[in-house]
């Protein structure tokens, strides 16, 4: 009897293998050649820092491991499936699972993460499922994704806070089957970023916060299969129920599919509010175009000085707003101008080429209205005929007018100049200051009233001490690249 007892528990410790270097409290087995360390639900605090490094599969869900990296995983370059869910995980270092390139599962679901960093999960070449769902993801990284870009087949990213996520990432994952994004906040989907998707066959956007959705070649593709199915054109599960859909005329083409369900309803607009998507007819997805309700009709603006022009306008969608220069061209944003969604156009220093009329352009998916503003640009005067003079030219108007310039900082400039003999002729009351401080090398025009400050002019020679910290919002301007002094 003893013989046959000795026999078994031999047999299984042949079969199971269990491994000397086994960290306290875990099991180790060593199964078909295959060395797994079973640490789950164990009560730790951090992984265990005696691991065998030729482990295949790491179980270590269910405990309170707080943070991951450094030497945790270092040197396994064999471990294939790695376990980390339902722990209280808010931090992975940079590069911590840099040595894993075989492993090809990653569970990190049940933590407390909120963001993905450009390395964070660097070194995975040949993941092909992560689960991340059940965190507290507020932003993922554009570059998170990119050394498995073309392995990852499920990915999921549901139940988290995001408002956003990498679709340019998204739209390269060649081998992706299934992608799962519900219960976010997330309103808005890259036009065409399922197109190449060609693997894809499950699609989980519920409960979001999308308002529309953008055509793209998946939906017809779902159309297709679920209609005459084949291996080479299967159903695909699309799911985006329990959004807050704005059916209006952006969505007939979703309208026009076929679907086998009708579960997704309508939030907006208010006579179609709570009704079935499927079951609307196709002529009362409408939608209105713009019209301009209240605009700037004429403005006069002291040469140098702000200009503000508005524009509000109203429609189904809502329409978009675009400014054109009086010389036919589209204002874009820049160091002297600001465009806001809200139709507002904002030239933060006026110039004598801004003189002209601007038009305002609402434009949305049922047409265009328009809308002309006057602005009109009084310019400086000048006295005794003198004009303006470059800081590097010579006399101007009996005026020596090379300015020198002292104590030049990123936040003031003091200015001098000589008036030579005739400083009892001759007051110098005005003079301009142009600089930059962007990229695209626009310049800023300032332009400064010596009446409002001391020491601008003196018996025989000016100087002014100019503050530029109200102008001036970068910290390395290069100031002064030009003066002009009107006399």
């Amino acid at each position: 009897m003893h013989a046959s007892t000795g026999a078994r528990e031999q047999s299984t410790l042949e079969t199971w293998g269990v491994v000397s270097a086994c960290p306290f409290h875990c099991v180790c087995r060593n199964l078909s050649e295959s060395l797994s360390t079973l640490c789950a639900d164990k009560g730790l605090l951090f992984v265990p820092p005696h691991v065998d490094r030729r482990t295949v599969e790491l179980r270590l869900a269910d405990n309170f491991i707080m943070e991951v990296g450094g030497s945790d995983f270092a040197n396994m370059t064999g471990l294939v499936d790695l376990t980390l869910s339902r722990n209280t995980i808010h931090l992975i270092r940079p590069m911590a699972f840099a040595d894993l390139e075989s492993l090809r599962s990653l569970h990190l679901d049940g933590n407390r993460l909120t963001a993905l960093g450009p390395r964070d999960l660097t070194g995975l070449v040949n993941l092909q499922h992560l689960i991340i769902n059940n965190n507290q993801l507020v932003k993922v990284s554009a570059q998170a994704f990119d050394d498995f870009l073309l392995t990852l087949e499920d990915l999921d990213m549901s139940y988290n806070n995001l408002r956003r996520v990498p679709w340019e990432s998204i739209q390269n994952m060649a081998s992706l089957h299934t992608l799962n994004l519900d219960h976010n906040l997330i309103d808005h989907i890259a036009e065409g970023v399922f197109g190449e998707l060609y693997k894809l066959a499950r699609l989980d956007m519920t409960s979001n916060r999308l308002r529309t959705l953008p055509p793209d070649p998946l939906f017809a593709r779902s159309q297709t299969g679920a209609i005459n199915p084949t291996p080479y054109n299967a159903v695909i599960s699309l799911n985006f129920g329990g959004n807050p859909l704005h059916c209006n005329c952006e969505l007939l083409w979703l309208r026009r599919l076929t679907r086998g369900d009708d579960m997704e309803t309508c939030a907006t607009p208010a006579h179609l509010a709570g009704r079935y998507f499927w079951s609307i007819p196709e002529e009362e997805f409408t939608c209105e175009p713009p019209l301009i309700t209240r605009h700037t009709h004429k403005l006069w603006v002291l040469e140098g000085q702000r200009a503000t022009l508005k524009c509000r306008a109203i429609g189904d969608p809502e329409p978009v707003i675009h400014w054109v220069s009086p010389d036919d061209r589209i204002i874009a944003n820049s160091s002297r101008t600001s465009s806001f969604s809200n139709g507002t156009l904002d030239i933060l220093v006026t110039v004598s080429r801004d003189d002209g009329p601007y038009t305002c352009i609402a434009i949305n998916a049922a047409g265009e209205a328009t809308a002309t503003v006057d602005l009109k640009i009084i310019p400086l005067p000048h006295r005794g005929g003198a004009g303006s003079s470059d800081i590097s030219t010579g006399r101007n108007g009996g005026i020596n007018s090379a300015a020198g310039l002292q104590g030049v900082t990123s936040t003031s400039a003091q200015v001098r100049w000589d008036l030579g003999r005739l400083s009892t002729a001759y007051v110098v009351w005005m003079y301009q200051i142009q600089y930059n401080c962007t990229a695209d090398e626009t310049l800023i025009y300032r332009s400064c009233c010596c009446n409002c400050f001391f020491l601008c002019n003196q018996k025989n020679f000016g100087q002014h001490f100019t503050p530029l910290k109200r102008w001036i919002s970068c910290s390395h301007a290069k100031l002064l690249k030009y003066l002009s002094i009107t006399a």
